[in-house]
């Protein structure tokens, strides 16, 4: 469980524009390429399907580089599947435009002989019910705002939270407990069980 939603805020539809794992602090950015920023080498449209074709989704989302930046302040979610398992990610792309972006599939392609299986990840439970789990970069996903989320452990600094302590945003998407670029509060610490932090992100 990367990120449990306990009063969803909007969710906006965007790019991973790296690898994210679930539960981060992200912020918005112009979508480019999975390669992130520009000047590393990204180019606009890595797969038309996702920017101005049948997703039409022009925002980015990338981690934030610096504390305390205030700007980093919605939770990075996976979208949600329709597909049901088994899933066969990380197939083979026919070059259409420029695209290499890997998609995910169902079930085999229709008069299909073999699955070309080279480097290919198949999944019995969708990614977004695995703890800790990592959204692709260049795929599709979720950033809410303002709301209340659980995140596991793995996102934010460990160390005793108090309840209604301002929630600030560490480098590369990390929640910490500080008054620095505050993007929310602490809601509640569970470590009896798993240690999860709640907290209310606000806007």
């Amino acid at each position: 469980m990367g990120v449990e939603i306990r009063l969803r805020g909007t969710a906006i539809p965007c790019i991973a524009q790296q690898a994210i794992q679930a539960g981060l602090a992200v912020k918005l950015v112009p979508a480019i390429s999975p390669t992130y920023p520009a000047v590393l080498g990204g180019t606009a449209d890595p797969d038309p399907r996702l920017q101005g074709g049948i997703y039409n989704v022009l925002q980015g989302a990338v981690l934030p580089i610096a504390d305390d930046d205030a700007t980093a302040k919605y939770v990075a979610a996976f979208r949600v599947y329709n597909e049901k398992p088994p899933l066969f990610e990380t197939l083979p792309v026919q070059d259409v435009g420029g695209s290499t972006v890997p998609y995910t599939m169902r079930e085999l392609v229709e008069d299909s002989e073999n699955l070309p299986a080279t480097s290919i990840t198949l999944r019995m439970v969708v990614p977004r019910l695995k703890e800790d789990a990592i959204i692709a970069s260049g795929a599709l996903m979720l950033a809410y705002d303002e709301g209340i989320y659980t995140v596991s452990s793995g996102c934010f600094e460990q160390g005793v939270y108090t309840i209604g302590n301002a929630i600030s945003v560490r480098t590369a998407g990390i929640w910490y407990e500080g008054t620095g670029g505050q993007v929310g509060i602490v809601f509640e610490q569970n470590t009896t069980k798993k240690n999860t932090l709640t907290i209310k992100t606000s806007q």
